[in-house]
Order: C-alpha cells, then structure tokens, then sequence
C-alpha cells in the first residue's frame, strides 16, 4: 500500500472539495436573462404606410347661365384624403355676333371651398370664328407630404391608426363646394343684346385621392433590431470561474 505524504493529503481533499463545489454550482446555476442595451424599447411594431393615388369624377354638369341670372350649385366629393379637384368648364357662344369676330361672350366660373373661402375664379372669353369657349383649372386641396410609417401593437391597431389622423382627412368630404357661373353679353348692338340671354355651358369635374395601405416591417422597432450578437450576451457560469480560480482540471 502507497502511503501518501500530508501534502498530498491535503491536495487530495481541497481537490474534492472543489469538485463538489463544482457539482453544487452547475446544479443550482440559472442562465441569466440577456442584458438589453439602455435604450432599447419594446413599444411596438413598426408598419410602413404605402399611399396609393385614385382618380374619380362627378356627373357632367349640362346648365344655362343668365345674363342677370347666374347659376350657382353645391357639388360633394365623396372621397377622403382629397388632393386635387380638377374643373373643366366648355361652351360655344349660342347667340350670333357680328363678322363672328365682335359681341363674344365672356364666362365666369367661381369656386368657394367648404370654408367660405374664394378658392378660384377664371373669366375666358368665346374664340372668334369658333365662338368656342374653355376654362380649365386645378383647385389644390393638400400637397402635404403624408407620414411613410406607424408604430402599433399589433396589424388590428396599425389598420385603426389608419382612420385616424394624420392618416385620414375628411375635412372636404361630402361637405359643400359652391360653384357659381356668371357671363358677360359681349354683343353691344342694342337690339341683338336684347335677344342674348345668356349661354349654356358643359362642366366636368374630376378629382384624385390618396388611399394609405399597410406593409408591415417585421424587424424595424421592434424592440430586437437593437439588440446585440448572441455572443455579446454570453455571460461566464459562475462555475467556470470557480474551477479556473481555484486551478481544478489543471495538471499539478
């Protein structure tokens, strides 16, 4: 039988020991919660907002404006989010002038947005020869630039944000827009001004709108893009150091 020195004894227990040590830590050791930088939120998801443009228009407006009578109507646009509305307004001068050069008639068109303000007006006056007449104008309504995305908890949330604002406009739909037409006798022979009563005219209008569509970004903001390489978050089991520390699995 070896006997064995008090030295190495003593080197024998503590390395026991140590192995204990080491069993009790791996059992009880729990890996942490990866640390997550300051700064970084979980407040949601992040959706980018696509705007899609449309085009519509109203029923052809086919009237008669008086001399002492102009025609005034209210017009509706159905539409959310408006962004232009386009007026075309044509005529042929329906009463005689001489040489079809002299008497032309001139047209008004006026337009009065929701709020009571002028927002256009344009006079023209019939061609000679012709006796044609045109007016063509754009009434802007928002040339803002609208937001390209959203944060919302989940795409229910994102697609409600949707009806709200800056994301939805309803300020012009379906409210009043007065549209008045007037017009001017050219003719100054007495006894054919007498007999021109006015014109009739042929009024279209068109308009465009902006529709916001959803496309969700499934990393941006969404409270991981920020996060660190795995390897950032590795920490040393408290085991590991102990061994090191205490030189057990080293060669003495």
């Amino acid at each position: 039988m070896i006997s064995l020195k008090k030295n190495d004894k003593i080197i024998i227990v503590a390395a026991v020991i140590v192995i204990l040590l080491a069993g009790i830590g791996i059992a009880m050791y729990t890996s942490p919660e990866p640390t997550i930088p300051i700064g970084t939120t979980n407040s949601g998801n992040s959706y980018e907002v696509e705007w899609n443009t449309h085009n519509g228009s109203l029923s052809t407006i086919s009237e008669f404006a008086g001399k002492r009578s102009p025609y005034e109507t209210t017009i509706k646009i159905p539409e959310a989010n408006l962004k232009t509305i386009t007026f075309n307004m044509t005529w042929v001068d329906d009463h005689s002038t001489f040489l079809k050069r002299f008497g032309l008639d001139t047209l008004t068109i006026e337009v009065t947005t929701p709020d009571g303000e002028i927002s256009k007006k344009e006079s023209s006056v019939s061609a000679a020869k012709t006796r044609e007449g045109n007016i063509l104008f754009t009434v802007t309504v928002d040339n803002s630039r609208p937001p390209d995305s959203l944060t919302a908890n989940d795409l229910q949330a994102a697609q409600a944000k949707l009806k709200e604002t800056p994301f939805y406009d309803d300020s012009w739909t379906t409210k009043d827009i007065t549209v008045k037409v007037s017009v001017t006798i050219g003719e100054k022979r007495i006894l054919a001004k007498l007999f021109d009563k006015g014109n009739s005219f042929d009024l279209d209008i068109s308009y465009s709108y902006s529709e916001a569509v959803l496309k969700e970004d499934q990393t941006k903001n969404t409270g991981t893009d920020n996060l660190p390489p795995d390897d950032d978050l590795w920490e040393e089991p408290p085991y590991m150091s102990m061994i090191i520390n205490t030189g057990c699995g080293r060669y003495v």
